[in-house]
């Protein structure tokens, strides 16, 4: 009891002096912004399974001696920009510090519980009129206030003379992603944050920014735009023409699904893996029996979903690989992007080990071998709260380092689909009639995926219904097409597996020493 009442009287005394000993200018006074920093850094350490899997432990602490060694010298905001790049030294999507900012309602959110404010204003980041994505030709306003509207459609080239490529490098000191697609996602919402610029030296004031802006037929508009008030926003986002694309119709809703009779196909989107008015469970198997009762194709829509509770995906995939009519790539079509992530990443994962179906789109915004399941901690005294992975997800198949889960077929996200209201991905999977073994080895070869090339020829010799089919032919033609091309490395591989299945064939051997005298 008297050590419980010690702690306590400590505690006390660090919060006033908090608030009675803080520089000009700060809320926090040097002592409890150095408590709150050996917070972080020890729950970091005591939580995290592997805290130091992508970067050296050393290059960890010496960042981490480094800020409590600044302190003094940095006002508050600073100091949060400090602590989030000490954060992301961890290279986890799950394990993230939240940046507090005056308008949380349009900044990317991708936590499944609430995230509370810090209490001191002084602390929350203000947020520029406009939010921007980088698309495959650019980074572009997707939003803004009503002032700013008519920027919407423009390509964002420079900030305050920062060249954009430089601005996104610099604001990855500050994404918790753990592959290139979460830091585009993450970093283009870091770009309207004035005051972390500020603090990573993109801008040179944050009270007004420069943007060089470029119109669709290419004209340059040189705008400053100042931080939004705290006050209520109106936001306007594009109208996308007089058609609402499929994949926004419910925004909503958890998930949902339609069938669309002039394609033809089913039409099921999943933004979160987790119960909704129905169960999950019960919304999937009403879904397939649609498919299968119309003979339909099935296209399931993962691109925007964070994750959720990774047990509930069982049922989706149980009931695929029992649907020989669905289990097939040619019948159903899994999109996915760079908002695919956790439990929604998990899923994928499960698709890729268990059935036939195809990946279209963009590549995850998650690694398949990934850590998860984040313990939530608010820090006494600024109130930020940090979320450090408490689990490590396996991936299905040993040695695993990829970044992401590649697309069997790769579909480019461009401003110009995004603003026509057009969906690419949709449509390619809905103009395909066949996917036969050879274009997906084709493209697994191409990208040097030997987890899709086992998948591929694995399933094709190991699955019940297949073990006896010869596919060295297959193998043989994707050799010398990839020789006749001068793609010598890529040939050579396709050879070496072809011989580990078929290590008499004649052919393959043929085309193997062929490669070795050139």
């Amino acid at each position: 009891m008297i050590k419980k009442q010690l702690i306590s009287i400590t505690s006390l005394l660090v919060l006033f002096s908090a608030i009675a000993a803080a520089p000009d200018g700060r809320a926090l006074s040097d002592a409890a912004w150095r408590e709150d920093i050996d917070t972080l850094v020890m729950t970091i350490r005591d939580t995290h399974p592997r805290p130091f899997r992508s970067n050296n432990q050393n290059s960890f602490d010496d960042a981490y001696d480094r800020l409590l060694e600044a302190v003094p010298e940095l006002s508050d905001k600073e100091i949060i920009v400090r602590l989030a790049a000490l954060v992301a030294l961890v290279d986890d999507g799950h394990t993230r510090l939240s940046i507090p900012r005056e308008h949380p309602e349009i900044g990317l959110e991708f936590g499944h519980t609430a995230t509370s404010e810090p209490e001191h204003p002084a602390l929350r980041f203000s947020q520029l009129p406009l939010a921007f994505e980088q698309f495959e030709d650019g980074v572009y306003v997707v939003a803004a206030n009503s002032e700013y509207a008519r920027l919407i459609g423009y390509r964002l080239d420079a900030i305050d003379s920062t060249p954009i490529a430089d601005a996104m490098e610099a604001v990855q000191e500050i994404t918790f992603a753990e592959n290139d697609q979460l830091d585009a996602l993450m970093g283009t919402d870091r770009l309207s944050l004035p005051e972390a610029l500020l603090a990573l030296g993109v801008i040179r004031s944050a009270e007004s920014v420069a943007l060089e802006l470029v119109d669709e037929s290419g004209g340059i508009s040189n705008v400053s735009v100042k931080p939004l008030p705290t006050t209520a926003l109106e936001w306007n986002a594009p109208s996308f023409g007089q058609a609402t694309p499929l994949r926004l119709k419910h925004p909503e809703e958890k998930f949902w699904s339609e069938y669309v009779d002039d394609g033809d196909f089913v039409y099921m989107q999943m933004d979160e893996i987790a119960d909704g008015d129905i169960p999950l469970a019960e919304f999937v198997v009403n879904t397939l029996d649609e498919a299968q009762s119309k003979n339909a194709r099935l296209i399931i829509d993962v691109r925007n979903n964070f994750g959720g509770s990774g047990g509930l995906n069982k049922t989706l995939v149980r009931s695929i690989i029992r649907n020989e009519s669905l289990n097939r790539h040619d019948r159903t079509y899994v999109l996915i992007g760079r908002r695919t992530f956790s439990a929604a990443q998990m899923l994928v994962n499960e698709l890729e080990q268990y059935t036939r179906v195809t990946f279209v789109g963009e590549p995850t915004g998650s690694r398949p071998d990934h850590f998860g399941d984040p313990k939530k901690l608010r820090l006494e005294h600024s109130g930020l709260t940090l979320r450090v992975s408490r689990l490590h997800w396996s991936s299905y198949t040993a040695f695993d380092d990829r970044q992401s889960t590649h697309p069997d077929l790769l579909v480019k996200w461009t401003s110009k689909d995004y603003f026509a209201g057009d969906d690419p991905a949709l449509n390619l999977a809905l103009s395909i009639d066949d996917v036969s073994l050879k274009s997906l080895l084709r493209g697994a070869f191409g990208r040097g995926d030997m987890q899709q090339i086992a998948r591929y020829t694995l399933e094709r010799k190991l699955s019940a219904d297949s073990y006896r089919d010869d596919f060295s032919t297959v193998l043989l033609e994707l050799g010398h097409d990839f020789e006749s091309t001068d793609q010598v490395e890529i040939a050579d591989l396709t050879y070496q597996v072809g011989l580990y299945f078929y290590p008499d064939h004649a052919g393959l051997k043929s085309g193997l020493e062929g490669l070795t005298s050139r």
